[in-house]
């Protein structure tokens, strides 16, 4: 689990979990779902991506690449959304969000790893390429150099530095993927409330923030008429009212 070691007494001295995020960030919306599910209180640490604020010394010491979300909980850090979900059920497990069952949980891990591999390569690539704008300006992607040192994070925004540079190829098979994930979703929920039975679990909260993020894009849900029966369901809530429908309101 990335749990980034700092002697940081300002950090050390954090106490209650603070959430380094952005609104339009679906590894964000995750961990701002599962705590709203969990009713864990948490310290806003909002990071504007869009005017480069995490593109600092101080913020790569808390996320060694410059990403969101990261937490620091009890003077502890730690990041990747995937790493802070799994996290917080250990350290806060009211409410739990893990089946009981073996075989049902191994399969949330599934789902849930599953985001995490192909986060990159599908899911940003057909995001970024569909949205067909430039990552960094170059004053930024000079001071992103000497932050990151994560080579396939470097090569891709090094691509889309200019408008267009994701090749059709790259974003045609990330769709491609989407679509049989999407599909696979869609049969799965033909007769369940959730994706894994009736309980929520993490493996929702790991795939209901992609609709807020896709759907910025005109991603095709209305092909997939359970999932979307799903996402209606999901926005009843709460949680996701506070979570995702406050920070993205085009996905209220």
């Amino acid at each position: 689990m990335p749990i980034n070691p700092n002697n940081n007494p300002e950090i050390l001295a954090t106490k209650g979990v603070h959430l380094f995020h952005y609104s339009y960030s679906n590894c964000s919306m995750r961990v701002r779902l599962q705590l709203e599910e969990k009713q864990i209180p948490w310290v806003d640490r909002y990071v504007d991506l869009r005017a480069q604020k995490n593109l600092t010394k101080e913020y790569f010491e808390i996320h060694p690449q410059g990403l969101v979300p990261a937490i620091i909980h009890d003077g502890k850090i730690v990041y990747e959304s995937a790493d802070i979900l799994r996290y917080l059920e250990e350290s806060f497990p009211e409410i739990s969000l893990v089946p009981s069952d073996p075989d049902t949980r191994a399969e949330m891990e599934y789902w849930l790893d599953w985001t995490s591999i192909n986060h990159l390569p599908v899911i940003k690539t057909w995001a970024y390429g569909r949205n067909n704008k430039p990552t960094k300006t170059p004053e930024s992607m000079a001071i992103y150099e000497t932050l990151q040192k994560d080579p396939e994070l470097l090569a891709f925004h090094r691509q889309t530095l200019s408008e267009g540079a994701i090749p059709q190829e790259s974003i045609d098979k990330a769709e491609k993927i989407l679509f049989a994930v999407f599909n696979e979703l869609d049969t799965k929920l033909k007769s369940t409330d959730f994706l894994l039975g009736d309980q929520v679990t993490l493996a929702d909260i790991a795939w209901v923030p992609q609709y807020a993020l896709l759907q910025r894009n005109d991603f095709p849900f209305e092909k997939f008429p359970n999932f979307m029966d799903y996402v209606n369901r999901w926005k009843q809530r709460s949680s996701y009212k506070e979570a995702i429908a406050k920070w993205v309101p085009a996905a209220a």
